[in-house]
């Protein structure tokens, strides 16, 4: 029996798993051995013989033969459990909607899903009045048109508020008594405090509301986006001191899961007015973040479903510029971002297209005007055209004697659809909200042209490129005081479902009414 082994059988005993080589004590990455069967435990996914090695003079276990957990999918990565020898073969994209399709990867590969936060929505499946591109054409609910819902409205935000206004509206889940979670603002005692209103399929109240932050401290400024499976929701919030932005994810239901509340900003000036999305494998939010100079930036943050971190804050607008009030969608393979852009003597609409890692397009390296030079632009809104591969735009110019909503196509490289007058208003209009739906888009906003004691809200659907009418500008809201500051989404019978501010009452509440879908 040579030294070196006698010397390790000798102190170690015959079941020994390391010995120290001779000369230099350097350690040997072999395993001294008899037989193959001393070699079974060190790792399950390698066969492993006992030979004899020149180096060590001695037996010792050397790898003759590695596990192949190669599936030649191109969409998995692939790798072998030491410990139980078994292979997996996990998908790089998501299914989070559990419909059997996935989300395609940034560069469209690995996944065939359109939208894969419903199981509504794949490839090959019937088109109905729900609000959805079920089968995966580019076009939600192909063919229909709105009509006012009678009878629609109700008060949404409780009593006794000093004042509440709207904040977020997103569908969620297609199954259990939670289907749409809204948000609004309400100040009591001067104090903003963000609350949480889940609704049902066709958004009645399903629950109770509750307070955001569960917290004493001031709030506002929601932002909610849905996976598939768990809503995710920032907002502006005071508990620190000052405003930071905070993130957390909810269930179906509206509760919140682990890790809870997370603080993304932790910063000297105000962070505030947080834009949310889900790009099918992260959360992205952006906000505006006060300079030194009491001006404002826009940054970002990524966040993966679990709600971590992934990566550090970036910041997407340069120079001296006052950027404000960030809109931040997902597209197919980037991010559109829509902003105000102020200097002393101009405010303008920005967009400018990033990577999902907030990296800048090649093809689009500087940021977009979709104003005319005259204007004093505000409140800009923006939408994913999926059919088109562009974005719409909408806005309104705020000069006092000229309120008009304006909006506007653009795709990554610019402008492809000037900005243009959709409101088709004999007076003054405001706070445009809208959805694209492939071959059209639908537009709401406020519009004071029946001079009913201030504005009411009006609904008009244009074509895709807003060249023509689909149906003209028709009246969605009846009541004194303005109704402005609208928010949509889909209910599962495919209406649209209304948020907005109504001053009907004796204070500023949340009111919400529907648009009657009509397949033809």
């Amino acid at each position: 029996m040579p030294l070196i082994r006698a010397l390790a059988r000798a102190t170690f005993g015959a079941g020994v798993v390391s010995i120290v080589a001779m000369g230099c004590g350097a350690r040997s990455p072999l395993q001294p051995c008899r037989t193959d069967a001393d070699c079974n435990s060190i790792d399950l996914c390698a066969k492993f013989s006992c030979v004899f090695d020149q180096k060590l003079h001695d037996l010792a276990c050397q790898i003759v033969q590695k596990t192949n957990c190669d599936d030649s999918d191109p969409c998995t990565t692939d790798s072998c459990n030491k410990s139980t020898g078994a292979c997996e073969n996990v998908h790089v994209s998501l299914d989070v909607d559990g419909d059997g399709h996935r989300a395609p990867l940034p560069d469209g590969t690995c996944g065939d899903d359109c939208d894969d936060t419903d199981p509504r929505a794949f490839p090959g499946n019937k088109e109905v009045c729900d609000g959805v591109d079920n089968d995966c054409d580019g076009i939600v609910d192909n063919g229909a048109s709105y009509i006012p819902l009678a009878n629609a409205d109700f008060q949404l935000s409780k009593p006794g508020f000093e004042w509440a206004a709207p904040d977020g509206f997103r569908r969620g889940s297609v199954t259990g008594s939670v289907n749409l979670m809204s948000t609004y603002d309400a100040s009591q005692s001067g104090q903003l405090t963000p609350f949480l209103q889940p609704l049902d399929a066709l958004g009645k109240p399903a629950l109770d509301p509750s307070i955001l932050t569960g917290t004493d401290a001031a709030g506002s400024g929601t932002s909610l986006a849905w996976t598939g499976d768990r809503f995710g929701i920032s907002w502006s919030d005071r508990r620190d001191g000052n405003y930071e932005i905070y993130f957390a994810l909810l269930d179906a239901t509206g509760k919140k899961m682990a890790p809870g509340d997370e603080r993304i900003t932790v910063s000297q000036g105000f962070s505030i007015y947080p834009s949310l999305v889900w790009t099918g494998l992260e959360f992205v939010i952006a906000w505006q973040e006060e300079k030194s100079s009491g001006d404002f930036k826009l940054q970002a943050q990524r966040l993966g479903i679990d709600g971590r971190l992934v990566g550090n804050i970036a910041t997407l607008t340069a120079g001296n510029a006052d950027e404000q009030g960030p809109t931040l969608v997902s597209g197919k393979t980037e991010l559109g971002l829509v902003w105000v852009h102020r200097t002393d003597t101009l405010q303008s609409i920005t967009f400018q297209p990033f990577n999902f890692d907030l990296t800048g397009l090649a093809s689009s390296p500087q940021p977009i005007t979709l104003t005319k030079p005259a204007m004093s632009a505000a409140d800009p809104m923006l939408a994913y055209d999926k059919k088109n591969d562009r974005y719409i735009a909408a806005f309104y110019d705020a000069s006092p004697t000229n309120r008009t909503v304006y909006g506007t196509v653009v795709s990554k490289t610019g402008v492809v659809v000037p900005a243009t007058d959709i409101a088709q208003s004999p007076a003054q209009s405001r706070d445009p909200a809208l959805l694209a739906l492939g071959d059209r888009v639908l537009f709401v906003y406020a519009d004071d042209r029946d001079k009913n004691s201030g504005y009411e809200l009006y609904a008009h659907t244009l074509s895709a490129d807003l060249s023509t009418d689909i149906a003209p500008p028709f009246r969605v809201t009846n009541a004194p005081g303005d109704s402005i500051n609208p928010i949509l989404a889909f209910a599962s019978n495919g209406s649209v479902l209304v948020l907005f501010r109504d001053d009907r009452g004796p204070q500023p509440a949340v009111f919400e009414t529907a648009l009657q879908c009509l397949m033809p």
